[in-house]
């Protein structure tokens, strides 16, 4: 015997079940009991000091491109003119964003900010020490280059290792 096709308007519709208003049944709960008083409050995690001081080495960091990039510059030239020392200043200054977007987000609990400063730091750290082995080579670099290209590779290694002190584990596990 063969069924006739689906058809929606052959059979009687039903009407929905709204909930009605008064007492209704407790629903069985899965988990025994209720929650207790302690259980009610929650407690943040305070902010170890390692974090912030990461914090603050990962902005100086970020200010040691842009700034750094204008120093360099007009101590060698004297003057900012020209596309290279322009889109130099320009780019140092994305690069900085990048480092206070993820310095925030640091700062925040973000454990992937975290790696992701680290990370850039790393790669950005060849091209400082780049900059530092054709400055050796050229020997008409002034002091003032010297500096910056130090602190080009000294705050993010500093903030790194800041980053990842033993204090912080626990407050980047949140996230």
């Amino acid at each position: 015997m063969t069924q006739p096709p689906f058809d929606p308007y052959s059979r009687p519709m039903r009407p929905v079940e709204h909930p009605q208003a008064g007492p209704q049944m407790p629903y069985p709960s899965p988990y025994p009991g209720q929650m207790r008083d302690v259980d009610q409050h929650t407690a943040a995690l305070p902010r170890p000091t390692a974090v912030v001081v990461s914090f603050v080495l990962w902005l100086l960091t970020a200010l040691s491109w842009p700034v750094g990039s204008l120093v360099r510059t007009l101590a060698e030239d004297g003057a900012v003119t020209g596309f290279g020392p322009i889109m130099a200043l320009f780019t140092s200054a994305c690069l900085a964003v990048a480092y206070v977007w993820g310095a925030v987000l640091l700062l925040g609990g973000s454990y992937h900010a975290r790696l992701g400063l680290c990370g850039g730091a790393l790669v950005i750290g060849v091209l400082a020490l780049a900059a530092a082995i054709v400055a050796a080579r050229d020997g008409d670099t002034t002091g003032v280059s010297w500096v910056v290209i130090v602190l080009r590779l000294a705050l993010p290694a500093a903030a790194s290792a800041f980053s990842f002190l033993p204090g912080t584990r626990q407050y980047f596990s949140g996230s």
